[in-house]
């Protein structure tokens, strides 16, 4: 599975990546929001990891511009803020806190299962073609 990963922490950043990469994911990783909608590529990610407060825009916002290229792009929204109350109930996402733990781990293996099933993962699509 392909994530592309979106923090402007970079301490975080690096932490995610690593824990990612040990889990057998290919992880790109971005510093900045506009970074991430340039380098969000709707045949490599499976999956975006999305830090909700972020400078000039917020994961919801760089969530909406992502999905303009994939409408069906899953996400996970993370956030350090306990009081983030969805911003489009349209647009499905999962939504964890920081420090992230075993649910950020558990949520990747459940988006990786379900793209199985529906035969969507990009990797699988590789590899048949």
């Amino acid at each position: 599975m392909n994530i592309l990963l979106v923090d402007d922490d970079a301490g975080s950043l690096l932490g995610m990546k690593f824990a990612i990469e040990m889990m057998g994911y290919a992880c790109d990783d971005c510093l900045s929001p506009l970074e991430a909608i340039e380098k969000y590529l709707p045949e490599r990610h499976d999956v975006a990891v999305i830090d909700y407060q972020m400078p000039s825009l917020n994961g919801f916002e760089v969530l909406q511009k992502m999905r303009s290229k994939n409408p069906a792009l899953k996400a996970i929204i993370i956030s350090g803020c306990i009081n983030i109350k969805a911003e489009t109930e349209s647009q499905p996402y999962i939504l964890l806190k920081k420090p992230l733990g075993d649910d950020f781990f558990q949520a990747l293996k459940e988006i990786e299962i379900s793209s199985i099933q529906a035969g969507t993962m990009l990797s699988l699509r590789e590899n048949v073609e």
